[in-house]
């Protein structure tokens, strides 16, 4: 797709992070490692979550409708998009996507769109942070 089309498309989504492709991120096809995507896609996911909540403890529940639809190569870069799906009590879902972008033209590939759920933990178990004063507080000055 181009440019302009991925803006439209990514519209209400934050770009989180980016990684540039390295040979050491490729499979012996060339091709970005499946588990060093999704370790990637869950990092992005999670940074959002930090800057969006105000909160760091919690966990990967979750993810949901994991499909790869294009490869990245070497010296490309993957750029992450995040919007906020749901909040529950203790947990979050994430919509997640992948682009690659090639530096030379306006073409941005998916790779992968996804939905990840983290769950907010206080003493190693799940805590309903949504529901707390801190939360209520923040969500008042910066809604999400």
């Amino acid at each position: 797709m181009t440019d302009k089309q991925a803006r439209e498309e990514l519209e209400g989504f934050h770009i989180v992070t980016r990684h540039l492709v390295m040979e050491k991120d490729l499979n012996y096809h060339g091709n970005l490692y499946g588990g060093t995507m999704l370790a990637w896609l869950d990092e992005s996911s999670a940074l959002y979550v930090m800057e969006s909540i105000g909160y760091t403890n919690f966990v990967t529940a979750g993810m949901e409708n994991v499909r790869f639809k294009s490869p990245a190569r070497s010296g490309e870069a993957v750029v992450f998009y995040c919007r906020t799906a749901d909040i529950g009590r203790s947990s979050i879902t994430v919509q997640t996507r992948a682009f690659v972008h090639d530096p030379l033209s306006d073409r941005k590939d998916e790779i992968i769109n996804c939905s990840i759920t983290f769950v907010c933990l206080k003493d190693g178990k799940p805590f309903a942070y949504f529901e707390s004063d801190d939360y209520k507080s923040r969500r008042s000055r910066a809604p999400l």
